[in-house]
This record gives C-alpha cells, sequence and structure tokens, in this order.
C-alpha cells in the first residue's frame, strides 16, 4: 500500500561511485540536521516503486508532494490508487478518494518516527530517535545517510534519504519483514513559500470520516 510512506509518505537509489569515507555517527547526525535545517520548504512530483522481500513490484505509482517546517506535510498520489495524506503539524489525515473513506489521527511518537515527518519534523531530534551512519561519494559529492529508529515498534527497520548538492533526491524504505519502498523525486524546489491552503484537505460530504485518538 501507499500507505507504507507513513502510513508515509513518502528513494534512495543506492548512490553509485567511489566512497571518500564514512562518516563517524555524531558527524553524520550533525550533516544530516544541518540539511533538514537549511531545508525550510521543499515540494516535488514523485515515483515509487513497493517491492516484496523477493524484489517483485507490488506497486508503482505516481504523485506530488510539499512539506514545510513546522510539521506540515501534504503526499498525494495518483490513479490508480489516488490517496492524500495531510498533516497540519498537529493531526494526520489520510483520505482514500475509492474508498469514499478519511482517517484522522493525532500527530504521536509513532507517527513521528515515519519519513514525512523526519523531513518536515525537528532535526534536533533525530539523535533521540534514530541511530544515523553517513557516507560521502567522491566523485559526485552525494551523500547517504542511513537511518535506524531506536524504538522498536517503529514501522520500517531502514530509511536511506540522499541528498545531492543540498537536494533531497530520494528515499528507501525497508521493514521488519523485508518489503521496500523506493521513491525518487523530480522537479524539485527547495525553500518556495508554500500557500498554506496546500495543507488543507476540504473532504465531500460524501466521505465517512475515521477520528482515532
Amino acid at each position: 500500500m501507499v500507505r507504507i510512506f507513513l502510513s508515509a509518505l513518502l528513494a534512495l537509489a543506492f548512490a553509485q561511485g567511489a566512497r571518500a569515507g564514512d562518516l563517524s555517527p555524531d558527524k553524520a547526525s550533525q550533516q544530516l540536521n544541518q540539511l533538514l535545517t537549511d531545508m525550510q520548504s521543499m515540494q516535488a512530483v514523485f515515483e515509487q516503486w513497493v517491492n516484496d522481500a523477493k524484489q517483485t513490484t507490488l506497486q508503482h505509482v505516481t504523485g506530488s508532494m510539499w512539506i514545510q517546517r513546522p510539521g506540515h506535510f501534504r503526499w498525494d498520489t495518483d490513479e490508480p490508487y489516488p490517496q492524500q495524506i495531510v498533516s497540519d503539524g498537529k493531526s494526520l489525515l489520510i483520505y482514500d478518494r475509492d474508498l469514499e473513506q478519511a482517517t484522522k489521527k493525532k500527530l504521536d511518537n509513532q507517527i513521528g518516527n515515519t519519513p514525512a515527518l523526519l523531513l518536515s519534523g525537528d532535526p534536533q531530534q533525530i539523535q533521540q530517535n534514530f541511530s544515523v551512519t553517513g557516507y560521502v561519494f567522491e566523485n559526485t559529492g552525494e551523500v547517504r545517510f542511513d537511518l535506524r529508529p531506536k524504538d522498536s515498534e517503529a514501522m520500517f527497520s531502514l530509511l536511506r534519504v540522499h541528498f545531492l548538492q543540498g537536494y533531497l533526491r530520494d528515499m528507501y524504505l525497508e521493514d521488519n519483514l523485508g518489503q521496500t519502498t523506493r521513491i525518487e523525486f523530480t522537479k524539485i524546489q527547495k525553500n518556495q513559500k508554500l500557500d498554506g491552503k496546500v495543507f488543507e484537505l476540504n473532504l465531500p460530504d460524501s466521505v465517512d470520516l475515521i477520528e482515532e485518538s
């Protein structure tokens, strides 16, 4: 399901090229913190693949995403699996258009461990919630970070994020059953002013809204 992104949001193509060196955990956390701090907003289109443990493709979708600090994000998936996932920093709304059903829940600690809120949340909490390692590739200047949640109940076992020249280019997630999600971003715009209405989702009257505590 697309919801593995969050539920996500939201690939890391494994970086190619010669490795200049591994970053220490402290250095990796500091560098990732700085890259995220410098990214106050981002909007992009994405292409996403979900594979099972045998690397058979279960789903291939496209869509658009927006993030805005603090705590705002939106993840819209196109046909054939139309879904919208929106956060205003306090609650999370997941709308499945085909099912005419939406779920609204408060942002708790578990949701805070998802990739979308990692990107839009407080970078200072990274070391508190994740073990971080980093790698720098000499010939391209690419930087890759591997994040492993310290919470054993987190929704993923590995999140890999890949930056090039300060821009987030892709993400890769793996869960405890070996299912993976790869997300590649294009048409990236960073630190552009976003209309606050992007993070509002007006549901049709016909939609069944389920509110979870």
